[in-house]
C-alpha cells in the first residue's frame, strides 16, 4: 500500500496561492520600478533644469527667460511631488504584496512538513511490519525443522 497524504488537497491548494502571490508580487515590483523609473527621470530633468537655469543666469538672462523657467520648474515640481506620492504608494502595495508572499509561502511549506513528517512515520510503520513479518516467518521456518 503506498502512502497517502490526507491533506494533499489543501497542500496543493497552498502551493497554487503561493504560486499566485508570486505572480501578484512581481507584477507590484514591476509597478513600483516602472513608477520610480518615471521619478527618477522627472529628477534629472529638474537637476538639467536647474544647472541649465545657473549658467543662464552667469552670463545674463531676461527677466521674462527667468519667468520662464521659474514657471518650468514648479510644473515641474508639482510633477514630482505627485510622481512621489505615486511611487511612495506603489511602494507600500509591494511591501505588502511581499508580505502577503511571504505568509502564502510559510503556510505551503507547513503542510510540505507535515507530509514529509506523516510520509517518515508511514515508511517507519512499514520497516517495522516488514521486520514483525520476516521475524515471524524466521519462527515459523525455524519451527517446521
Amino acid at each position: 500500500m503506498a502512502f497517502h497524504f490526507s491533506l494533499q488537497k489543501v497542500m496543493e491548494l497552498k502551493e497554487r496561492e503561493k504560486k499566485e502571490g508570486q505572480s501578484i508580487y512581481s507584477k507590484a515590483v514591476d509597478d513600483f520600478e516602472q513608477k520610480a523609473t518615471i521619478l527618477y527621470n522627472l529628477l534629472k530633468s529638474k537637476e538639467s533644469l536647474e544647472d541649465n537655469a545657473r549658467n543662464q543666469i552667469q552670463t545674463g538672462i531676461t527677466i521674462g527667460d527667468i519667468q520662464q523657467q521659474q514657471s518650468q520648474f514648479l510644473r515641474l515640481q508639482e510633477e514630482i511631488n505627485k510622481q512621489q506620492i505615486k511611487t511612495q504608494i506603489a511602494r507600500n502595495n509591494m511591501q505588502k504584496k511581499q508580505q502577503e508572499l511571504v505568509e502564502r509561502t510559510i503556510e505551503h511549506k507547513k503542510y510540505q512538513k507535515m507530509k514529509e513528517i506523516k510520509q517518515t512515520a508511514y515508511e517507519q510503520e512499514q520497516t517495522h511490519l516488514e521486520n514483525v513479518l520476516m521475524d515471524e516467518m524466521s519462527v515459523l521456518m525455524y519451527s517446521k525443522r
